[in-house]
């Protein structure tokens, strides 16, 4: 493959990459926990930056360009070479596979709960009162299977990332 492409795919999948764990990494430690802590209005925050931002859209984006800008990277560099584990292949292949995995986890589990979380905070906040004890534990179902989703997404981004950075030296 000609140099220069190889190098605006490495940029692309190195840039797409950084955002989508530095997001994920955001949104799982430090968004979550504090929407939680907050509330009714932790609800209708998140509601509305998922309706403004379109940040689980955003973050999924990402994701799916890092996936194929490094599976186009992967097999102009590793198809038909010898299988290492330990080597660089063994080592890229199983950090792509730990992020094809968070993007399943999020387009299947995460994007749902977030949608539906939003629409509850838009509910609550169209209704004037505070929310029926039937929101209120609805919400924390919500924000107790989305926290975990995207933590879980958040600590296999981490491992991926550290794979792609030690696999040319496996």
């Amino acid at each position: 493959m000609d140099p220069t492409i190889i190098i605006i795919l490495r940029v692309i999948h190195i840039v797409a990459g950084a955002i989508w764990l530095g997001g994920a990494v955001t949104v799982a430690f430090f968004l979550l926990p504090t929407v939680k802590a907050t509330g009714p209005v932790g609800g209708q925050f998140i509601g509305a930056l998922v309706q403004r931002t379109h940040l689980p859209e955003w973050l999924l984006a990402l994701g799916v360009v890092n996936i194929i800008a490094g599976l186009i990277l992967y097999w102009d560099l590793y198809v038909g070479v010898p299988w290492d584990t330990f080597g660089p292949p063994g080592v890229y292949a199983i950090g792509g596979v730990l992020a094809v995995l968070v993007v399943v986890f999020g387009f299947a589990i995460a994007r749902p709960t977030a949608d539906r979380l939003a629409g509850l905070g838009k509910a609550i906040q169209a209704q004037g009162s505070p929310p029926t004890p039937a929101q209120a534990a609805d919400r924390e179902a919500l924000l107790a299977r989305l926290t975990g989703v995207v933590s879980l997404n958040a600590i296999l981004l981490i491992i991926t990332g550290a794979l792609m950075a030690i696999g040319r030296y496996a």
